[in-house]
């Protein structure tokens, strides 16, 4: 319990920061996890009966895992359980590194988390990892709990639907212990988005959605 209660200790961002500017994903100058509030839906019906009644459709879910990775000792291993979450989606996709439009991050904004999920992109998309574009909502509106993961995909479907990505705010200062491909300007959002988000305990889950041929 002692180390989970430091790992929350550290997501906490601290004061004195302008609320717009508090949430940095990846930047070298972050200061923490930023609370937000919020809400979302999406409707998920199976796509043949969707076609039949001529529904919109904005994107269609091809693969999804989840993984929990801890130390005997209940301390969490987030690298780990992300590097599992994302390997097992892409295979559930029957989908390679290369294809993925973009990477929909969890971006905690911590020096801790942020570190570990880039070493897990790494690990599973090696050359990739320079090339995939990677977002952060939580840039725009902080961690929002058990809602984050649903409104963070509602905005990759949505950067898939327009053709265009979002950039991620207050991205300034690349942290060298994060080199990937943080979204920096308005780009295109690819075919597919691989979504991963994660729990201070190392619970991570993730799902990749594309639009339809």
């Amino acid at each position: 319990m002692k180390a989970v209660h430091s790992i929350i200790q550290e997501e906490v961002a601290g004061g004195g920061v302008e609320p717009a500017h508090a949430s940095r994903p990846f930047d070298l100058n972050r200061r923490g996890m930023v609370l937000g509030e919020g809400a979302g839906a999406i409707v998920l019906e199976e796509l043949e009966r969707a076609r039949s009644r001529g529904a919109r459709i904005y994107a269609e879910i091809v693969g999804t895992a989840t993984s929990s990775v801890a130390t005997s000792n209940g301390v969490a291993r987030r690298e780990k359980a992300l590097a599992n979450v994302m390997s097992a989606t892409l295979r559930d996709a029957g989908t390679q590194p290369r294809d993925v439009g973009h990477l929909h991050a969890h971006a905690l904004a911590t020096r801790s988390c942020d570190e570990e999920e880039a070493r897990a992109i790494r690990t599973v998309f090696g050359d990739d990892a320079s090339r995939v574009p990677v977002v952060a909502a939580k840039s725009y509106f902080g961690n929002l709990g058990a809602a984050g993961g649903l409104i963070e995909l509602v905005t990759s479907i949505l950067a898939l639907d327009t053709g265009r990505l979002f950039k991620v705010l207050n991205y300034e200062t690349p942290d060298p212990a994060c080199p990937l491909n943080v979204c920096r300007e308005d780009q295109p959002a690819g075919p597919s988005c691989l979504h991963v988000n994660v729990t201070p305990q190392g619970q991570a889950s993730a799902v990749m959605v594309r639009t339809l041929v």
